[in-house]
């Protein structure tokens, strides 16, 4: 019961989000990105059932990797492409939103115990090669949403291929990591969240 409400919730929130940013009824809502991403997060993680010392380490250790990636990235160039952050996500440290972090996080648990809850009898290699294809097929919805918000701009306009790449191929680094650390117990209310992004998402495609 606690788990359909939560889901409920977070399908209210994002509905609203759509409504003011897609419908363009309040567009200002997009200000409130970072505040959307931590909320999702806090209740993902509120319903996960595993040690909560696990549980610490493994976020501890995918904000790091991830927010760690996308410091290089933008500073080089030389993972995704060249871009850069504008200011809607929020504070920033070498020119990185620490909300990036955060934002891996959310993404890898969702999608993780996504594959966990439909693929449940498949090997670990198939459910990373899945996950971290999910993850891929949600930056594809996620770019030109972020680029119209200016979230980040490509230096050469048009998202590069190498972005895609390396989005993959980090992508799966993290559930190798997921693996090790969780995937042994379901989270709905994640799976949930997963869905309602790509939903999400798709919707703000149509519009924009």
């Amino acid at each position: 019961m606690k788990e359909r409400l939560a889901i409920f919730f977070l399908i209210i929130i994002y509905a609203v989000g759509f409504a003011g940013i897609g419908l363009e009824l309040k567009p200002a809502l997009v200000n409130g990105t970072p505040l959307n991403l931590l909320l999702s997060l806090t209740v993902v993680l509120f319903f996960d059932t595993h040690k909560v010392k696990t549980l610490f380490w493994f976020s501890i250790l995918v904000f790091a990797l991830g927010y760690g990636i996308e410091v290089i990235g933008i500073q080089t160039g030389k993972i995704f492409g060249t871009y850069s952050y504008g200011e809607i996500l929020g504070y920033k440290v070498w020119d990185t939103p620490l909300m990036i972090g955060v934002n891996w996080l959310l993404l890898v648990i969702s999608a993780g115990n996504l594959v966990d809850q439909i693929f449940s009898n498949s090997n670990k290699f198939l459910k990373i090669t899945i996950a971290a294809t999910l993850m891929l097929f949600l930056d594809f919805l996620i770019e030109p949403v972020a680029i119209h918000w200016t979230m980040w701009v490509w230096e050469n306009v048009e998202v590069p291929l190498q972005n895609y790449i390396a989005w993959w191929l980090i992508a799966a680094i993290m559930f190798v990591i997921y693996y090790y650390f969780l995937g042994k117990r379901v989270n709905k209310v994640a799976s949930a969240v997963f869905i309602i992004q790509v939903g999400f998402f798709a919707l703000l495609n149509l519009v924009i």
